[in-house]
């Protein structure tokens, strides 16, 4: 069991290649968000091919009624298609208000969370009374400036490549 870790130049390549996509996202972030927006669609077309698919297993296995399936996966392919179909008008808002909605209800729910957080301590009790305040404070900003919540999203993008940039590089030695 005491093996040594050794170099890995999958974790190197990996990484390099991050922290350069993290850099590009940067530097080009309307064709940043139209990638972000396209990948998304085509993860719903997908996510609803899947769901669609399943039906019959479900209904295998004891499913009586799969409506509400069918129809969600419908309406996953249909959104999907209307976000590759209209990138720049449907597929941003759709980022947008989701994002949007997504850090609402998140920092809502560590506020709510925080009180059996103090359990834990008191000093990550303020941490995440702080930090659920201030995702408040921007979901609310993102939801009155549309422009400000889509540069997040593209943000938050090249800040998660650059941190995973990193620790691959670390990782690889």
């Amino acid at each position: 069991m005491n093996q040594s870790k050794g170099f890995d130049i999958f974790s190197l390549v990996l990484g390099i290649l991050s922290l350069v996509l993290a850099f590009v996202v940067l530097k080009f972030p309307g064709g940043s968000l139209a990638a972000i927006v396209i990948v998304i669609g085509i993860f719903m077309i997908i996510d609803g091919i899947l769901h669609f698919s399943q039906r019959g297993h479900l209904r295998s296995i004891g499913m009586k009624s799969t409506g509400m399936l069918t129809f969600l996966a419908i309406l996953d392919i249909i959104v999907g298609l209307a976000i590759i179909i209209w990138p720049a008008s449907f597929g941003a808002i759709y980022v947008w208000i989701f994002v949007t909605i997504g850090m609402v209800m998140d920092s809502l729910f560590e506020l709510w969370a925080a009180k059996y957080i103090k359990q834990v301590g008191k000093g990550y009790y303020w941490f995440v009374v702080i930090m659920a305040i201030i995702g408040l404070i921007l979901g609310i900003v993102m939801m009155f400036s549309p422009a400000f919540g889509l540069s997040f999203v593209v943000a938050l993008l090249a800040a998660y490549l650059l941190v995973f940039g990193v620790m691959e590089i670390v990782k690889a030695f």
